[in-house]
């Protein structure tokens, strides 16, 4: 059964919307940054293991990372260790625990991701290739061009300095800023990655197909879909959405998943804010200001609605992008859930009001 295009298309307005009517300006993206830590995991492990030499390492980068992980100690040492998203999430690991167990937590692609949002990415949408080089090839290029497009002509909300309603946390500059990933799907290291950014749906990894997950705030998984799901428009939606004002400050009624990332993000934030600044200041006589060449202010955006359309090249008018137009079942319905979910926020906000 096709959706109603109609309704879908007045569920995306509402959830643009929403975020004027509760008067917040703030992106999702970094809303998200500023105030959704990510959700625990749970790890069931046997207790001699985790008391023993083996867990000490664990228990280092707990501590020192201030990593979330809700630890359930098992009774029986030969019982199978297992590692479970938040929550009812599905089962991402199980297997023998050893001395490599911080690997859970932590892999190369997962560094790489924290770096590219301590930077100032809006977001980073990643690849996961099926193997199959002629479908791999055609899917990154459908991300790649359109997020090309989307970074000449997407703008973020304007801000206020003055608004503390909206003052920003610690962190990199604002900025539109759209980041890709390609990662390998029998890489490894990657595999417990792959499940996480998989979440409920974990058919994504049984089938030969590549398929994508774009993931913003402090490691927080939006959707993933494959790629017959995702075309231009599925990549404006989603990406139009997190650049748009935050239309529901609170967390549990936005979709979406958090990952397991090994990082103290209050202690990280602050340490970027403070590179951001250090930039901001001028060089005193003598002193050598930072090598790398000032990037060029982004160009003004000189489309206010986004329509569709490929990567225009050189040659005409560029053809905008499309805002509201419909990519698939999959991801009409996670932005309809947004805007259902913006009016319920809306209205529950004016009934604390007048409660009050």
């Amino acid at each position: 059964m096709q959706p109603n295009r109609t309704a879908i298309r007045l569920l995306v307005t509402l959830a643009l919307a929403g975020g004027a009517v509760v008067a917040c300006t703030v992106p999702v993206f970094r809303y998200a940054l500023d105030h959704w830590p990510p959700d625990p995991y749970r790890l069931e492990a046997p207790a001699g293991w985790l008391e023993g030499e083996q867990g000490a390492g664990l228990r280092k980068l707990l501590a020192e990372n201030r990593v979330k992980l809700e630890v359930n100690p098992l009774a029986q040492d030969g019982a199978p260790a297992r590692l479970f998203m938040p929550g009812d999430g599905p089962e991402v690991w199980s297997g023998v625990l050893d001395e490599s167990a911080a690997s859970l937590l932590d892999s190369p692609a997962r560094r790489d991701l924290v770096r590219r949002i301590l930077s100032g990415e809006s977001m980073v949408w990643i690849m996961v290739a099926s193997g199959n080089e002629e479908e791999d090839r055609e899917f990154e290029k459908t991300i790649t061009e359109r997020l090309n497009y989307l970074q000449t002509v997407a703008a973020i909300p304007e801000q206020d300095p003055t608004d503390p309603e909206n003052k920003l946390g610690p962190g990199p500059e604002l900025r539109v800023g759209f980041s890709f990933m390609r990662i390998a799907r029998n890489d490894p290291a990657e595999q417990v990655f792959f499940r996480m950014l998989a979440g409920q749906k974990q058919e994504l990894l049984e089938k030969r197909e590549p398929f994508g997950a774009v993931v913003f705030g402090r490691g927080r998984v939006l959707g993933a879909w494959p790629a017959e799901e995702l075309d231009e428009e599925g990549l404006d939606e989603v990406s139009l959405f997190l650049l748009g004002a935050c239309s529901c400050r609170v967390k549990f009624q936005n979709p979406g998943w958090d990952l397991a990332l090994t990082l103290d993000w209050d202690e990280s934030l602050l340490a970027s804010q403070m590179e951001a600044d250090q930039k901001e200041k001028p060089g005193k006589a003598g002193e050598i200001v930072d090598p790398e060449p000032a990037r060029e202010a982004p160009a003004v955006p000189e489309l206010v609605r986004i329509d569709g359309g490929a990567n225009p090249s050189g040659e005409g008018k560029e053809r905008p992008a499309r805002a509201f137009g419909i990519s698939g079942p999959m991801i009409s319905a996670l932005v309809a859930l947004l805007g259902v979910m913006s009016c319920v926020c809306v209205f529950a906000s004016r009934s604390r009001s007048k409660g009050s």
